[in-house]
C-alpha cells in the first residue's frame, strides 16, 4: 500500500474515470473525479422513464476474455445475485428474413440463390494467404475476405450506416476484436460442419438484474469524492497541476474528449501544448448517437441489425431481454421493450416516422441525443494520438477512455485502460519511496 504521496484529478464520470479512480484509491493514492452532470456513467448511463430503464447511449453489457478485467470486476459485484447471464442472439434482417449473426457462419439461411454466390465466392478466395494485417483498409478487408455478395447485401450498407465515411478511409486495426477475423477457409468450415459463433467475442454477457450499466458505476462510484463541477482549465502550479485555478494535483486522469483539451490549456502556462494540439484535433471525426426507447413486440433477440437502406436506424438493441426489471411492472407478457439507434442526429419527430418502418411494432417511450459516441479512425489517428499522449505524459497528464484516447473501447477495454493508466502512476509514485 502507498502512501499519499500523489492527489490525482480525474476528469470524467464515466466507466473509464471511475475505474481509474477507484484502482488508484485501492493503492492508497488519493483522488477526486470531476463530473460536470448531475448523472454518472458517460456513454454507459442510464435512466428511469415511465418505469422502464433507457440506456441512453446504446446498450451495455459486460463480459471480457482478459483475466485481471474479470478478477477486478467480480471482485466489486456478486455474479450469481446481482447479475444474470445470457447468451447473445443477435440477428441481422436481410430484407424480410432474420439471419442470424454473424451472417457468414449462417449462409443456409439466405435466400438459396444468394448463399450459393456467397458460397463460391469464399471458395474462390480460400486458397489465399489469410493474414487481416495485410489489408490497408476495413473495406478491402471485407470485399476480400467475406465476397463480393456478402459485402453487398450486409457488411457495406451496415457499416456505411455507422461510420458515415468511405470505408476504404478507414484502417482495419482500429476495429481488431470488433469483428470476426475468421479465414474465407474457416467460414466454409464452420458453415459445413455447424460450428456456430460461441467462440466470438461476447456470445455471451452477463447484465445486472437491475439498473443496467447504470447499477455498475454507482457501485464503482459508491465510495469515491466526486466533485459536480466542469474543469474549464487545466495549468502548471509550483508543486503541480491547478484545475479551475484552485484545486492542486499531482496528476491528471483525463477521460474526457479528447478534442476539448485545447480549451482547457489555452489560457494557461500549457498554452504551448495547446496550439498544435488543437491543429491536429481537427482530423479526429466522431459521429453522433440519436436513441429512442420503445415498447415493442416481445422477441427472443438481444440484437437486430438493419443493413437495409429503407431506414436511417442501423440496430435495435432488445435491452427489455436483457433483464425482466428493464420493464415496467405493468408490462403485458406479449410486450418488452426496446433501444432504436441511429448513428448521426435526428429529432424526435425523424426518429419517431423511422421507426414506424420497423417490425416489432415499436412505440415510443423516451427520446436522447448525444453529440459524440461513435468515434472514427483515419490512417493518420493514431500517430496524432501517440504523439498529443507523449507530450501531455510529460506534464503528468494522462489519457484514459474511448474519447480520450480516441479508440472503440467497449466497457471491458475501458476498464482495461483504466487499469494501464493507474498501474503507470502507482508505479511513478513507488519510485519515490
Amino acid at each position: 500500500m502507498l502512501t499519499n504521496l500523489a492527489r490525482v484529478c480525474v476528469i470524467g464520470g464515466g466507466i473509464s474515470g471511475l475505474s481509474s479512480a477507484l484502482i488508484l484509491q485501492e493503492a492508497g493514492i488519493e483522488c477526486s473525479v470531476f463530473e460536470q452532470r448531475g448523472l454518472i456513467g458517460g456513454l454507459v448511463s442510464c435512466s428511469n422513464e415511465e418505469g422502464s430503464l433507457f440506456h441512453r447511449v446504446g446498450g451495455h453489457v459486460f463480459n471480457s476474455k482478459k483475466p485481471k478485467v474479470h478478477e477486478w470486476f467480480w471482485n466489486k459485484f456478486d455474479r450469481e445475485s446481482e447479475f444474470l447471464r445470457a447468451k447473445r442472439k443477435a440477428v441481422i434482417l436481410i430484407r424480410d428474413t432474420f439471419v442470424d449473426y454473424p451472417i457468414e457462419l449462417h449462409l443456409s439461411q439466405l435466400e438459396d440463390q444468394e448463399a450459393r454466390q456467397v458460397f463460391d465466392e469464399l471458395l474462390a478466395n480460400s486458397t489465399r494467404n489469410y493474414e487481416p494485417s495485410n489489408y490497408a483498409s476495413l473495406g478491402e478487408f471485407m470485399t476480400d475476405n467475406f465476397g463480393d455478395t456478402l459485402y453487398s447485401i450486409y457488411f457495406k450498407p451496415y457499416n456505411n450506416k455507422i461510420w458515415k465515411r468511405d470505408l476504404g478511409s478507414i484502417p482495419l486495426e482500429w476495429l481488431d476484436g470488433k469483428l470476426p477475423m475468421i479465414s474465407p477457409k474457416e467460414i466454409l468450415y464452420k458453415n459445413i460442419f455447424k460450428g456456430g459463433g460461441d467462440d466470438m467475442v461476447h456470445s455471451f454477457f452477463y447484465y445486472p438484474k437491475r439498473g443496467g450499466s447504470q447499477f455498475i458505476v454507482d457501485r464503482i462510484a459508491q465510495n469515491l469524492d466526486i466533485i459536480n463541477e466542469a474543469v474549464l482549465s487545466i495549468d502548471r502550479a509550483e508543486n503541480g497541476i491547478l484545475i479551475n485555478g484552485e484545486h492542486n494535483f499531482s496528476h491528471v486522469v483525463y477521460t474526457g474528449d479528447i478534442r476539448q483539451l485545447p480549451a482547457l490549456l489555452a489560457r494557461s502556462s500549457m498554452d504551448e501544448i495547446s496550439k498544435p494540439l488543437a491543429d491536429n484535433l481537427s482530423l479526429l471525426p466522431a459521429n453522433a448517437t440519436t436513441t429512442m426507447l420503445c415498447e415493442c413486440d416481445a422477441n427472443e433477440y438481444s440484437w437486430v441489425y438493419l443493413p437495409s437502406e429503407t431506414t436511417k436506424i442501423h440496430r435495435i438493441i432488445m435491452t427489455g431481454n436483457f433483464s425482466p426489471h428493464n420493464n415496467r411492472e405493468a408490462m403485458p407478457p406479449h410486450r418488452s421493450t426496446c433501444t432504436v439507434e441511429h448513428s448521426g442526429q435526428l429529432d424526435q419527430h425523424e426518429m419517431e416516422t423511422e421507426i414506424k418502418k420497423l417490425p416489432f411494432s415499436l412505440a415510443p417511450i423516451a427520446y436522447n441525443y448525444c453529440d459524440s459516441s461513435y468515434i472514427i479512425h483515419n490512417h493518420q489517428t493514431q500517430e496524432i494520438v501517440n504523439q498529443i499522449s507523449s507530450a501531455l505524459e510529460a506534464e503528468r497528464i494522462y489519457l484514459c477512455g474511448r474519447f480520450a484516447e480516441w479508440k472503440y473501447y467497449n466497457m471491458d477495454a475501458a476498464i482495461e485502460s483504466a487499469m494501464t493508466v493507474a498501474s503507470r502512476i502507482i508505479r511513478s509514485q513507488a519510485t519515490k519511496l
